[in-house]
């Protein structure tokens, strides 16, 4: 509290009367649902049926890869997989997802999975509790199983494991992720799909028909007027339009009512995925999920061709990957203007090409998982990205949330947003960011006005423009203001660089780049993170400015 002004602001008109709490909700039961009883007008529903299984004991070591570590397992011991200890969470809650199922394509062992779901079930099954039984995590297990059983069979006995499957969705529809209407995210959402899978998966046409109901009304929660996510990552628009198009699937075998709308938010999804995209691949903007790694939806972006073993949807029959593969194909790209109604801003010039998220309101979205980074971009030259969004390899690691790791500015060593917090009202957030960020196109680039910093006193209007030449791109910062102030402005890049006199020169490989601020530059060891706990080494160029305001400074990026 006490390195946060803005939260103590909001405590004083919180103990003085003038911020009221939240409305009132009851945590698990969105509105929209009504108490559990059974349906019995609901029509039948058309199921699968699972093969007949063929396991037998492991027979040698198997080596799983989890977010963030790589776990080696012998067959004497697979119940060591849940019971050692993680340094992060999402680790051992993805052992417990059994994350690592589709994700291995068709390396994937089953005689390992059957041995694993029988040690997890042996140890967790008759449990309901805890993280092991989380809804989230439970909603992921039962999916990746049933995909899983759908190619080779139920693991264990057949009966045992139908009626454990069944009892995930019990214990997911008892305790379903909605906290209030200012707090709710996308798990809620990822509860209805745990439900209608599983409901479609054993004829429960009740959880099928509540799940669907789930999803298609948290659509309107979590989704833009674009189509996109509003949680302030491109990572997490991939997972969840795929967790949309896999509920579709579902919905669409069993005949659910629900199908068609389930596709039509899942093809709006899809939509805005080209805009999200640079020449030199998607730009990792936000936090990256721990579910599973962006590589392996890349095949949503369109980038890969069928057949791609370890790439969604590969761990699909082949009728529901040829579906998959025939709605992206259909695909037609969202408006680049709707899409920056939400927040995504594409722009660029002479082979130069440049993603920004900006939010509509001036805070990081919340919930979401966004960073604190307004004005930041990523920045490619042809396939060549320059400029990155380093995105953030732990949810532990906050330091990659800040503005310190961002393609932008800090004033006085504070960033341009205050950090969101769920409580705060849409009058209070007025109240500190008065004026919204705007953004306007001009015949060489972008001018982000109001580019934040309203919550400093002494700060006046903060404008960030990019200017792109054939050869050149020109950023230049306007702060407004009174008094002095140290003004630091970083740049990340995934390459090799070397300093010369006051520049930074760039490498990267098929091309090199001059970046010149007018000052002084420092080089800081960074990561790039390309999934959740793995990434490469990359670079922090930082030049400072000090001196009274009002103060332009400007940052020049030469191809040489």
């Amino acid at each position: 509290m006490l390195d946060d002004p803005v939260l103590r602001r909001w405590l004083v008109r919180r103990l003085a009367g003038l911020e009221k709490a939240p409305p009132a909700f009851v945590a698990g039961q969105p509105p929209y649902l009504g108490p559990v009883t059974p349906d019995t007008d609901l029509p039948g529903i058309n199921t699968d049926e699972f093969p007949a299984g063929n396991f037998k004991p492991p027979q040698s070591s198997i080596r799983i890869e989890l977010p963030g570590k790589t776990v080696e397992l012998v067959p004497e011991n697979p119940a060591a997989l849940f019971t050692q200890s993680y340094g992060d969470l999402e680790t051992l809650l993805a052992a417990h997802r059994f994350a690592w199922v589709p994700i291995a394509g068709a390396a994937v062992d089953p005689d390992w999975v059957a041995a694993l779901w029988w040690a997890w079930a042996d140890r967790f099954g008759t449990g309901d509790s805890g993280w092991p039984w989380h809804a989230y995590t439970a909603a992921e297990r039962a999916i990746n199983i049933i995909d899983f059983s759908r190619r080779f069979g139920l693991p264990g006995d057949r009966d045992e494991s139908h009626a454990l499957l069944v009892r995930h969705a019990d214990i997911i529809r008892d305790n379903l992720e909605y906290f209030g209407e200012h707090y709710t995210s996308n798990h809620l959402s990822n509860n209805g799909r745990g439900l209608l899978r599983i409901g479609t998966a054993f004829g429960r046409a009740d959880l099928a028909a509540t799940g669907a109901k789930i999803m298609v009304a948290e659509a309107g929660r979590i989704f833009g007027r674009s189509g996109v996510l509003r949680e302030g990552s491109t990572h997490y628009h991939l997972l969840l339009t795929r967790n949309y198009i896999d509920a579709w699937l579902d919905a669409k075998s069993a005949g659910l009512e629900q199908a068609v709308m389930l596709r039509d938010i899942a093809e709006r999804a899809l939509a805005v995925i080209p805009g999200l995209c640079l020449p030199g691949g998607m730009p990792l903007i936000g936090d990256i999920s721990p579910d599973v790694s962006p590589a392996y939806l890349a095949g949503l972006t369109g980038k890969l061709r069928g057949g791609d073993r370890q790439t969604w949807p590969a761990n699909l029959p082949v009728d529901r990957q040829r579906d998959v593969q025939d709605l992206i194909a259909a695909n037609s790209a969202v408006s680049p203007d709707k899409l920056a109604e939400d927040g995504w801003h594409r722009f660029g010039e002479h082979g130069w090409q440049a993603l920004a998220f900006v939010s509509p309101d001036g805070w990081p979205p919340m919930p979401g998982h966004g960073h604190q980074d307004l004005g930041s971009f990523e920045l490619h030259d042809g396939a060549i990205p320059v400029f990155v969004d380093p995105g953030r390899g732990t949810y532990a690691d906050s330091g990659y949330v800040s503005a310190d790791m961002h393609n932008c500015l800090t004033i006085g060593g504070v960033g341009p947003v205050p950090m969101n917090r769920a409580y705060y009202s849409p009058d209070f957030r007025k109240r500190i960011v008065a004026a919204k960020p705007v953004v306007r196109r001009t015949r060489e680039g972008t001018i982000l006005g109001q580019a934040g910093f309203q919550h400093l006193s002494g700060i006046g209007s903060v404008e960030r423009e990019l200017q792109f030449t054939a050869g050149c791109v020109r950023i230049t910062d306007r702060i407004s203001g009174r008094g002095r102030q140290n003004i630091r402005r970083r740049f990340c890049t995934p390459h090799p660089v070397v300093r010369d006199g006051d520049t930074a020169v760039i490498d990267a490989g098929a091309a090199s780049y001059r970046l010149s601020t007018g000052g002084e530059v420092s080089l800081i060891e960074i990561t790039c993170w390309a999934a959740y706990g793995q990434g490469i080494r990359g670079t922090l160029i930082v030049t400072e400015t000090g001196g009274a305001l009002p103060v332009d400074a400007v940052a020049t990026l030469e191809r040489i």
